[in-house]
């Protein structure tokens, strides 16, 4: 993550707590994964409940939401105290960052992220014709 933000240039356009929340991101993105796929766990868990919460809880980016959760609740424990000192709005655009961050691991979503890069990639190419995408 810190190699390919920097060789984008991303690293040097954000603050050093946008830095700390892509990097705690890229650290927590699979905060105690149980070695299944999100569509193993939506299905086991629409089996046992038979549907009821199923297109609420269980939409989609089942266990990306779950790392999300426990990174920030790790975060927020007071003995760890990694958010301590920062504003209100400091820290809902750090748990929105890292939150935004580790759903975008989503293997689901992964073709819409990479059609994304490619166009990034090919804008970016007709304006510096090093920068290449495969």
């Amino acid at each position: 993550t810190n190699a390919l933000a920097t060789c984008t240039g991303t690293m040097a356009r954000l603050d050093a707590w946008e830095r700390f929340a892509l990097l705690s991101a890229a650290l927590c993105h699979d905060m105690e994964h149980p070695g299944v796929s999100s569509a193993f766990l939506s299905k086991a868990a629409g089996d046992a409940t038979r549907g009821k919460y199923q297109g609420i809880i269980l939409r989609d980016a089942l266990l990306e939401k779950h790392h999300a959760l426990r990174a920030l609740e790790f975060m927020c424990v007071k003995d760890v105290g990694v958010l301590d000192g920062l504003s209100s709005d400091e820290y809902y655009h750090f748990r929105s960052s890292v939150s935004n961050i580790i759903l975008a691991t989503d293997i689901g979503r992964h073709k819409e992220y990479m059609d994304h890069l490619k166009e990034f990639a090919a804008r970016r190419s007709t304006e510096d014709p090093a920068v290449e995408m495969d």
